[in-house]
């Protein structure tokens, strides 16, 4: 028997496609209510009801059993042999209290970012390519890492790095909460993708590198970061002027000047093959 328990603050599409996918091979949907939530979570305010979500989901016709999730029934969830939970913070607090020992899965909720569809801009020049095994193996744990993302536009992951030891890895998520923008809506779809970067409700995952470092006390003179996707211009910018001496990057294009504020402060810029 297998569960499916979610956290629905508001549908879209990448809760539909994660139905579809799990629709055959699921026994029951618990849906989190709004007691359960408070626990792990900032107060949603566009949040819909748990019991009104219910009867959406309901409507689709996915699932023979839907319930609403509340502590006094946790011990019905744990009585399944599997348990498929969104990849997120939020259900990973709730595993590791009320589900421990338990057969999880955690499952991507929202669509992965198509990177074909990102405008293309500038490819960097006269850049050092690497095919070193350790480069390639630090950038998929980058790539890894941005698969934790709940961002819409793009998930990315980057890792700071200094004399071959890994300081601190991060990916760029939304804030206050994870659900921010598939709740109030998000100020990216109003935009042409690959403009206006800082309009946006995630904290890049270079400028949380950069708060972090600062934040537990890591000096980045002379580290290295490596990023899925080139630094936008503003994550450039910080990159140029944190001390980072190395920027690694698998995909993606300059924008505006980023490039060029990175090279003129002594920033080396590689592409990972």
């Amino acid at each position: 028997m297998t569960a499916l328990a979610l956290y629905i603050p508001a549908l879209h599409a990448g809760y539909l496609k994660l139905f579809e996918k799990h629709a055959k091979d699921v026994d029951a949907l618990f849906i989190f209510n709004e007691d359960l939530i408070r626990e792990f979570a900032p107060k949603e305010f566009r949040a819909l009801p748990a019991e009104e979500t219910k009867k959406l989901v309901s409507g689709l016709g996915i699932f023979r059993t839907i319930r609403v999730l509340t502590k006094n029934g946790i011990a019905e969830l744990a009585g399944f042999q599997k348990i498929i939970l969104a990849d997120d913070e939020l259900s990973k607090k709730f595993a590791e209290r009320f589900l421990a020992g338990a057969d999880i899965v955690f499952e991507p909720v929202f669509l992965r970012w198509d990177e074909k569809n990102v405008l293309s801009q500038t490819p960097p020049e006269d850049v050092r390519v690497s095919t070193d095994p350790f480069d390639r193996e630090i950038m998929e744990k980058a790539k890894k890492e941005g698969e934790k993302s709940s961002d819409w536009w793009r998930r990315v992951g980057a890792i700071l790095v200094k004399d071959g030891v890994i300081l601190l890895r991060v990916h760029n998520r939304h804030h206050p909460s994870e659900h921010t923008p598939y709740i109030d809506g998000d100020p990216r779809d109003f935009v042409e993708a690959g403009t206006k970067h800082d309009l946006t409700t995630a904290l890049h995952a270079e400028q949380t590198v950069i708060a972090e470092a600062a934040r537990k006390g890591i000096a980045l003179e002379g580290t290295s970061i490596y990023t899925a996707v080139f630094p936008c211009a503003v994550c450039a910018k910080l990159i140029a002027f944190s001390g980072i001496k190395k920027c690694y990057f698998h995909s993606g294009s300059a924008s505006l000047d980023g490039e060029r504020v990175m090279k003129s402060q002594g920033v080396e810029i590689i592409l990972v093959k």
